[in-house]
């Protein structure tokens, strides 16, 4: 064991709150100060907005005849809101800064909707169709995949990505015919994705501020765990 006077946890709260609570053995007494206090921060978790999740696209592609871009890109409809759903899509090419990235003639892409996808469209592609932020499961183990072998899944998730192409189009436009040729990577991400690899709890990107409010106004990092602190 490592003992400490100060714990600092970068666990979304939710989370961190499922791991306080499964940190208290069944025989602890359930007005004991460590049962109050998981119940406590489980009723600040469940209290607290967040923002939504994200669909990410990796690509290597080739990069002949591409010329000179720009590293990153935004792509928005400003007749829609800029939290509306998939309306705002971020694209970083970060081989444009630092070529050695990438195998010689080669680009990389990154391209995510900007916290903004409906976590409730994915539920039901996991076990027991329910969120139960537990974290700490290796995203390599076939438990963690499950999901990603439910019918329809894979389907879904080319329907959502779509989104994230036709973004992409706007900065290399034959981008699709380059993703199919042989030497390329194309990885798409998708909420449960990002819920998996990140331990993030309905894959959020974290804490939003309540209507009407800014972000200076989120809680800040203590928690009613003495010692404890929440990144």
């Amino acid at each position: 064991k490592i003992k400490a006077k100060h714990v600092v946890s970068n666990a979304p709260l939710w989370n961190m709150a499922r791991i306080v609570q499964d940190s208290v053995s069944p025989e602890t007494l359930e007005d004991s100060p460590v049962s109050k206090a998981a119940k406590e921060m489980k009723q600040q978790a469940d209290q607290m907005e967040m923002t939504g999740s994200f669909m990410h696209l990796h690509l290597g592609i080739p990069k002949d005849g591409l010329g000179e871009l720009e590293c990153h890109h935004s792509m928005l409809n400003f007749d829609d809101d800029v939290t509306a759903e998939q309306n705002l899509v971020i694209i970083s090419i970060p081989t444009v800064f630092d070529p050695s990235l990438a195998p010689e003639g080669y680009h990389i892409v990154h391209a995510y909707t900007a916290a903004s996808e409906n976590f409730d469209d994915w539920v039901k592609f996991m076990e027991k169709k329910e969120e139960n932020g537990k974290v700490g499961s290796s995203p390599n183990s076939s438990a963690s995949q499950k999901y990603s072998r439910e019918e329809g899944y894979e389907k879904f998730k080319e329907e959502k990505a779509e989104a994230l192409w036709t973004a992409v189009e706007k900065v290399i436009p034959d981008v699709r015919e380059r993703a199919k040729r042989e030497g390329s990577i194309v990885l798409t991400a998708t909420p449960l994705t990002h819920r998996r690899y990140n331990q993030r709890y309905r894959g959020t990107y974290g804490p939003a501020p309540s209507g009407g409010k800014d972000v200076w106004d989120l809680p800040s990092a203590s928690t009613n765990i003495k010692g404890l602190l929440a990144c």
